[in-house]
């Protein structure tokens, strides 16, 4: 009988839900990284979109906005960000001006630009990991 080698588990930060990317993935770990590194080469151009949007106090752009980015934490294993999203949806949706929504905007954009650094930093440890 041929004891088989152990294979290497990779832990991703405890704000990303692993089982989510093994369900998606496996543990193609090589493929979690393109993954990252695809969501990321558009990230910043997803992101301006509803900067833009919520500067020109248009609901319906921003709603759209958020929606376009919405499944990407998904694919990336942020799913408590892409349920914010469509909380944010949800609420430019009942909205009747920018101003109802400015507060949780705030917020979001937070979390946005915190995921940016936190997938940099998952993609740069799957690139050591995966070398």
């Amino acid at each position: 009988m041929k004891d088989s080698l152990p294979t290497k588990s990779f832990i991703f930060n405890q704000q990303i839900d692993a089982d989510s990317l093994y369900a998606l993935y496996g543990e193609d770990y090589q493929y979690i990284a393109e993954i990252f590194a695809t969501v990321l080469l558009d990230y910043d151009s997803l992101c301006a979109n509803i900067l833009a949007s919520h500067a020109a106090g248009n609901l319906a752009a921003l709603k759209a906005a958020v929606h376009k980015i919405k499944p990407v934490f998904g694919f990336v294993g942020i799913t408590t960000l892409q349920s914010r999203c469509q909380s944010f949806e949800n609420s430019c949706q009942d909205a009747t001006s920018i101003a109802d929504v400015s507060a949780e905007f705030s917020s979001l954009i937070n979390n946005l630009t915190e995921s940016k650094s936190l997938l940099e930093s998952e993609e740069q440890k799957l690139a050591s990991f995966n070398n």
